[in-house]
């Protein structure tokens, strides 16, 4: 089967030839470890990847889809960072990037070690909103165009191509208010958190319809981390008042283009679980097997959503016994019937041993084959 055609019965809870994979290291250090023979520096395609696509960026991605063995290719489609300006970029195998974003967020990212943080969020008071106006959608136009070769690109060579934006939550911490100052936001004062999930979200929406319109994508993945490994970073009744009813706008929208919808979630989300699957996603990941049961939701919601992930976290610490076990248990909850896709929740680390790291993939290729019966 096509890679496509592969996801796409997944999705619709039927048994391919194999389980649908998609599989990624943790970080680029990780990357240069176990496959920098292979790719080359990837300090050039961390460089690349924040100053627009490149042949070369989509060949090694393209490689590296193959190595993995993937069924999904992802590419970005989140409205802050399409626009946005590197001010400082330093090189070298442990260097750095200062990013500003285009509604005036600035982050850093440093390669190795990895680490990512918001330098400064552009909505320090309440009036600040006010002052903030959203690009207008004819600034994307090179980016979208961009967006729709990569798109084709990967597409003629069979795969199933998802577009990554964040969410309601994500959106407005990261690129607009800052994680403290928006929990606060939640807690003190709904109506501003409210008025500042629609400014983000508002304007992806308008920009995803934008890029669909030229994009032949399969699906548009929502990233809304919203929990820590103990539980909610506020309570389920805030998330249903300020963010449910803009999941489910999305859905909605997003279906309405022909398209697929995924929900990347990380953390303990029990609580608000069932509201996220009724929301309408088609899928949902990653499932860390550290705060969520697979076999439990895969009994209450595997008739209605696909379930993507499922492999722990800590894959890095497994000895080889164990990574057997693992994924042959994550296999033999998760594929019966259809609706899986297998994929680690956080990617492999640059801690793995590099034996243990080609052991999973070995594992993977021959366990997710389906077999009659």
């Amino acid at each position: 089967m096509r890679h496509v055609d592969r996801v796409v019965a997944a999705l619709y809870h039927e048994e391919p030839d194999m389980v649908p994979i998609v599989e990624a290291f943790t970080t680029p250090e990780a990357l240069d470890l176990f496959v920098g023979d292979l790719l080359g520096r990837t300090v050039d395609l961390f460089v690349a990847s924040r100053q627009g696509r490149s042949a070369y960026g989509l060949k090694r991605k393209l490689m590296l889809a193959r190595w993995w063995g993937n069924d999904i290719v992802t590419v970005g489609v989140n409205a802050p960072t399409l626009l946005s300006e590197t001010v400082v970029c330093d090189r070298r195998e442990d260097g750095y990037i200062i990013v500003k974003q285009a509604y005036g967020s600035i982050t850093l990212t440093r390669r190795k070690p990895y680490f990512h943080k918001v330098l400064h969020s552009p909505v320090r008071w309440p009036e600040d909103l006010d002052r903030i106006e959203p690009p207008d959608l004819e600034e994307y136009t090179p980016q979208i165009e961009s967006i729709a070769r990569e798109v084709e690109w990967f597409k003629e060579r069979g795969y199933f191509v998802e577009g990554f934006h964040n969410g309601p939550f994500v959106m407005t911490w990261h690129w607009l208010r800052g994680l403290t100052q928006f929990l606060m936001d939640i807690a003190r004062d709904q109506n501003f958190a409210k008025r500042l999930v629609e400014f983000g979200m508002k304007h992806q929406i308008e920009l995803s319809k934008a890029i669909l319109d030229e994009a032949s994508l399969d699906a548009i993945r929502i990233g809304n981390d919203m929990g820590t490994t103990r539980s909610l970073f506020f309570s389920p009744e805030a998330y249903k008042d300020i963010f449910h009813t803009w999941e489910k706008r999305l859905v909605k929208e997003y279906h309405k283009m022909g398209v697929f919808v995924f929900h990347h979630c990380h953390g303990n989300i029990n609580l608000i679980l069932k509201e996220m699957v009724d929301t309408g996603i088609d899928a949902l990941d990653p499932l860390d097997p550290k705060v969520i049961d697979l076999a439990e939701v895969k009994e209450k919601y595997g008739d209605r959503i696909t379930l993507r992930g499922g492999i722990s976290k800590y894959i890095g610490t497994y000895n080889r016994r164990e990574i057997y076990e693992h994924v042959s248990d994550r296999i033999r909850i998760g594929a019966p019937g259809g609706g899986y896709i297998l994929m680690s929740a956080g990617g492999l680390p640059h801690v793995m041993p590099k034996e243990n790291v080609i052991h999973y993939k070995e594992v993977v290729k021959r366990l997710r084959r389906y077999r009659p019966g």
